[in-house]
């Protein structure tokens, strides 16, 4: 009988992405990058969706509460502003100045808890797709509780990469865009290989250096496909609280897991080019991570 005779049985699942043993992990181009991580999407996709919908669920519910809420204000804000016909003189209401403020502290508010929120799902998605690179099984549990551990100075690291970035953009724009590629494996080297702040951009540095338009290019092509999907899925939601707030959600929990794995697989396949990093040096250093 042939090799397909297995008593009916379906055939084994094919061993996931780079899995093969701790020899040297391969160089990829932007295809084969996106391809990997397409396929160890579809092979963690429950464990990945968790992830991001944890936290994702409750923080679009939140931004789409309080986006509504700014909404309302800003209304207020601009019926309290009249201005006298015969002076010319602008008057503002107590409600409006009252509105203005709750303006800022909502904006403000919304602004620092989405910003610490997506560090802490970026840290998490981060751990759990590096470890899927190597076939092992993503553990929800474990991702969050490394990323908590690291929150602070992950925060850290994401102001200090956003101070220069910006530095960067005010010194006509060009700037800063060289500057965000170049620190865009900052995070991935933090998480895998624990490193510090300032130790991680310079490790992200190193990395992209001489690979600059490599990296520009599979970051450029992972964003337009997620903001594709975002934008299909916010077209359809339309603009009631609950359109927003339930396809905003959608699209996080659809595209979050396939950006990040994008990342981490850039991440690996640059350390593969600079130093042939091989499967079991990765897997120590996510073992001693997780220690």
């Amino acid at each position: 009988m042939s090799g397909f005779d297995n008593g009916g049985a379906a055939p084994p699942p094919p061993p996931p992405p780079s899995a093969g043993g701790g020899g040297a992990i391969p160089q990829r181009g932007l295809g084969d990058i996106l391809t990997t991580a397409f396929e160890l999407y579809r092979a963690n996709a429950a464990k990945l969706i968790q992830i991001v919908a944890i936290v994702v669920v409750p923080l679009t519910f939140l931004i789409a509460l309080l986006t509504t809420t700014l909404s309302n204000n800003v209304e207020k804000a601009i019926n309290g502003i009249t201005v006298d016909p015969n002076t010319g003189q602008v008057a503002v209401s107590t409600t409006a100045s009252t509105s203005f403020g709750n303006l800022i502290l909502l904006s403000l508010l919304t602004g620092l808890l989405s910003f610490v929120i997506q560090y802490l799902l970026t840290g998490a998605l981060t751990r759990g797709a590096a470890g899927s690179l190597l076939g092992r099984p993503v553990d929800v549990k474990a991702s969050y509780s490394y990323a908590f551990s690291r929150l602070l100075p992950l925060i850290g690291l994401a102001l200090l990469v956003g101070l220069v970035v910006a530095g960067g953009l005010i010194l006509l724009i060009i700037p800063g865009i060289i500057f965000a590629v170049f620190l865009s494996m900052a995070v991935p080297a933090f998480i895998v290989e624990r490193l510090g702040v300032t130790a991680s951009m310079s490790r992200s540095w190193n990395l992209v250096k001489g690979n600059w338009w490599h990296t520009l290019g599979v970051i450029i092509v992972a964003a337009i496909i997620a903001r594709v999907v975002t934008s299909i899925l916010g077209a359809i939601g339309g603009t009631s609280f609950f359109g927003v707030w339930i396809m905003s959600a959608i699209g996080q929990i659809i595209t979050a897991p396939f950006v990040a794995l994008v990342g981490v697989v850039l991440y690996i396949d640059l350390r593969s080019r600079h130093e042939g990093l091989t499967a079991d040096q990765l897997g120590t250093q996510l073992d001693a991570a997780q220690a």
